[in-house]
């Protein structure tokens, strides 16, 4: 599973539910008991069981809106809960394992396919090639990124602002392009980390 997907859509459900759920009660100034804070959440949550976008969350979803047919359910408890719980999830998650959910993520949704560049083959358009030197030096011995990393690709029916766009979105790194031959399209792609913990871009 993408996880670093996972935990970032997981996290931002559960902000916008809790959200919604403060604005809602902002608006009156009497006392919300849990049995109408869960109404709320409720009504808020459960359009997107059945939204595509939220399908790998889906699951999550339907357990929290299920807490409030339990005796003493309590699902803005549990959304707290839950949210600390993928924040640390996501704070666990290193810059090796960002770079595999990426490169994951461009090829099963994307089909950007990605190898490591070899001399000897001959290299194929629209196929992000990572030099095995360079990624050798990009992080420590605990997987951390300490320097960006080198992407290298030649378009042929893609541009290099296509695949920033789906790199950013992604919120794993910040792309930019440090090098385009407009003759061949060849382009030279560096990852930064967005984690405050690592380094900063350089």
């Amino acid at each position: 599973m993408f996880k670093a997907q996972y935990y970032q859509q997981l996290s931002s459900v559960i902000d916008n539910a809790l959200l919604h759920l403060y604005c809602q009660i902002a608006t009156t100034e009497r006392f919300v008991p849990i049995a109408q804070r869960n109404t709320i959440l409720i009504r808020f949550l459960k359009p997107k069981i059945k939204d595509l976008r939220y399908k790998i969350i889906k699951g999550d979803i339907k357990r929290m809106v299920l807490i409030s047919q339990r005796p003493g359910g309590n699902i803005e408890a549990k959304l707290n809960e839950l949210r600390k719980m993928a924040m640390a999830s996501k704070d666990k998650m290193n810059g090796a394992q960002h770079l595999y959910d990426l490169l994951s993520h461009l090829f099963n949704d994307h089909g950007f396919d990605s190898q490591l560049f070899d001399n000897d083959k001959i290299t194929e358009k629209e196929v992000i090639y990572i030099i095995k030197d360079h990624l050798k030096n990009c992080f420590d011995l605990d997987g951390q990124q300490i320097a960006p990393i080198s992407l290298c690709i030649q378009f042929e029916k893609n541009t290099p602002d296509m695949l920033l766009a789906l790199i950013n979105h992604t919120s794993l790194f910040i792309a930019e392009v440090k090098e385009y031959n407009t003759e061949n399209q060849q382009t030279h792609i560096l990852l930064h980390p967005t984690d405050k913990n690592n380094t900063h871009r350089l």
